[in-house]
């Protein structure tokens, strides 16, 4: 009689002994890869570090009355104002033993090229990241330039909601921003976290719902939300900030037409295999780029939002 014999970890892994490992040959990576801003807004050419595009507007609306054979006066004529963007550098490195290279590997043929890979997704999301949250800085010799991202360039139409909950009312508001402060553009999309993104499904003024009893579906879903100043398309960001729960501040959400925005590249996202320096080959992933805004007044929104899913 053949006696058992312990061949396995605490764990259930093999250990030595004559039972083989089943190691499929796939490597799943489920991180997310989702970049609604990178996709929304136009790609351009910028040719310096320093990027600067002019911004103009009308006088406030007048009466303008006067009477017959008025002599003319100088009027108070105004000129564009500048807005600014500084370009940022991303880069990322990496490298992989020869070894590495030339063994069998499960899931991919080439250690390097995956690793590779993996660098070029990690610095989209970067981008990505710094379009919703960028903090403008200069730069200097040790310090590196910064361009501000959404969260940080809206004015006229972004505010501080200090802890409001995140009602109808209070999203109607935010949107109303753009006509009572004289702006001649209507946002078309929102971007928000997950907990906004709920509330404003749960929105139901005015909504009638028909459908078909025995298909057994229940719509609780809002795509596209229409409102007194347009068609709102709702577009979920991972990088747009969240509270820790339902219940608590922290969430913010910006609105803004997307064609007034693009991300201008002084450089394109591009791969490098670097210059051999021992047993081992060495890539570099760099971008460099910046957020241009034709005008801050396209955008707005809102910071310090409680979301409200009951």
């Amino acid at each position: 009689m053949l006696l058992t014999w312990q061949e396995f970890t605490a764990g259930g892994r093999p250990q030595g002994g004559t039972i083989p490992e089943d190691l499929r040959d796939f490597v799943e990576n489920v991180s997310p890869t989702d970049r609604p801003a990178l996709a929304r807004f136009g790609k351009t050419r910028v040719a310096t570090t320093f990027v600067e595009w002019l911004e103009d507007s009308l006088p406030a609306r007048a009466h303008n009355a006067y009477i017959e054979g008025v002599a003319s006066t100088d009027p108070a004529l105004t000129v564009p104002t500048r807005s600014y963007a500084h370009v940022q550098t991303f880069a990322r490195w990496g490298q992989v033993a020869d070894t590495q290279r030339s063994v069998d590997h499960k899931g991919f043929a080439d250690a390097y090229l995956y690793q590779e890979r993996k660098a070029v997704d990690a610095t989209l999301n970067d981008i990505e990241h710094a379009l919703h949250r960028g903090s403008a800085a200069t730069g200097a010799t040790s310090a590196a330039r910064q361009f501000a991202g959404l969260l940080n360039i809206f004015s006229t139409n972004f505010t501080d909601c200090s802890q409001l909950t995140m009602t109808e009312e209070v999203f109607g508001n935010l949107l109303q921003l753009f006509w009572d402060n004289s702006v001649d553009i209507r946002p078309s999309y929102a971007m928000m976290n997950s907990l906004l993104k709920r509330t404003i499904s749960l929105y139901a003024t005015k909504n009638t719902f028909n459908l078909d009893a025995q298909a057994r579906i229940q719509s609780l879903v809002t795509e596209v939300h229409h409102s007194d100043f347009g068609d709102i398309f709702l577009d979920l960001s991972r990088d747009q900030l969240k509270a820790a729960s339902k219940t608590v501040t922290g969430n913010s959400i910006v609105l803004l037409d997307p064609s007034y925005f693009e991300v201008g590249f002084l450089q394109p996202l591009q791969v490098e295999t670097l210059a051999r320096d021992g047993l081992r080959t060495r890539f570099q992933v760099s971008a460099e780029c910046t957020l241009i805004y034709r005008t801050q007044k396209a955008g707005g929104g809102g910071i310090n939002l409680v979301a409200y899913i009951p």
